[in-house]
């Protein structure tokens, strides 16, 4: 039995900060508040004064359930509260988590969105850049092979006026230097083409192998968000599942305990009664024995003259 005198603390008083995360869930404490009426008055003092009747002892008995049951109620109503106060933080904490996942998750697709439109578009520059060089060198080469052509026509014409008997020789000459040339220039042009179609292609592959990585890299990021998510949910339903289990274990343990309480209770009245009724009847034989007493007194007294 507890101190009346001791101060009690209702569950009401306690504040959000008793719920402590720890590595498998919510921990918190519950104190189970007493009743709060004033103690019963010692039931000694009231033998001293009187013996106590049946209906005494079954107001006593009515109190004491009331009480009991103002007990249960307000423990009740206590862990319900508290329950629900964990089941609300419960409840922010997972929010915020996905809402922090989410975030996540969106920064790195748009990061990854805005690397890939750099890459391509730093790539198309430098191949415009380049092919603007290829042309600008293909432009020069020809003018370049002109220039040549009509300076070696110039020199063949002079060569042809100044000598006449070697005409025919040089002239020759000079076809097969230009043919020459010209099947140089060709080739040089068939070169030039042929790397710069190389070079397209290579670039194209390159292009091709860069978008495939990208996405292979974007599918990889969506994927760990999706094993981010399942986990996620995962430990939701683990944490649901513990805290289930929690609240099956507090309501086991509260009915067990609730019915110890009124075992004892139960067996301490049945005591309490059989006592106060040993009491009542040992003062009932106590009575008649004093009685009896007085009696043979009062005989012994009306006896003693007769004798005499």
């Amino acid at each position: 039995m507890s101190n009346p005198a001791t101060p009690r603390t209702p569950l009401r008083s306690l504040h959000p900060e008793d719920v402590r995360k720890t590595p498998g869930g919510l921990s918190l404490d519950i104190v189970l508040t007493p009743a709060l009426r004033p103690a019963p008055r010692s039931a000694c003092k009231s033998l001293t004064s009187s013996p106590i009747t049946s209906a005494d002892i079954s107001e006593k008995l009515s109190n004491a359930a009331i009480r009991r049951e103002e007990v249960l109620q307000l423990r009740k109503e206590n862990i319900d509260e508290k329950l629900a106060m964990v089941q609300n933080k419960k409840d922010e904490i997972v929010k915020e988590k996905a809402t922090k996942t989410k975030e996540e998750l969106d920064a790195k697709l748009k990061d990854s969105e805005d690397n890939k439109n750099f890459i391509l578009k730093k790539t198309k520059d430098d191949v415009k850049a380049h092919l603007a060089k290829v042309e600008q060198k293909m432009k020069d080469l020809e003018v370049l092979t002109e220039a040549e052509k009509i300076a070696r026509k110039l020199a063949l014409d002079a060569d042809i006026m100044k000598a006449d008997e070697n005409r025919s020789e040089q002239l020759e000459k000079r076809i097969k230097d230009i043919q020459e040339h010209v099947d140089y220039v060709k080739s040089v042009s068939a070169t030039q083409e042929m790397k710069k179609k190389l070079y397209l292609a290579g670039l194209e592959k390159s292009l091709e192998k860069a978008g495939k990585r990208k996405e292979e890299a974007v599918a990889k990021v969506v994927e760990v968000a999706k094993e981010e998510e399942v986990k996620v949910e995962e430990a939701k339903l683990r944490r649901e599942k513990d805290e289930k289990a929690i609240q099956d274990k507090v309501k086991a343990a509260l009915n067990e305990k609730s019915g110890k309480v009124v075992e004892n209770q139960a067996n301490k009245d049945e005591m309490f009664k059989s006592k106060m009724e040993e009491r009542n009847r040992r003062a009932e034989l106590v009575r008649q024995n004093k009685l009896r007493l007085e009696q043979e007194g009062v005989e012994g007294t009306n006896l003693g003259p007769e004798s005499a």
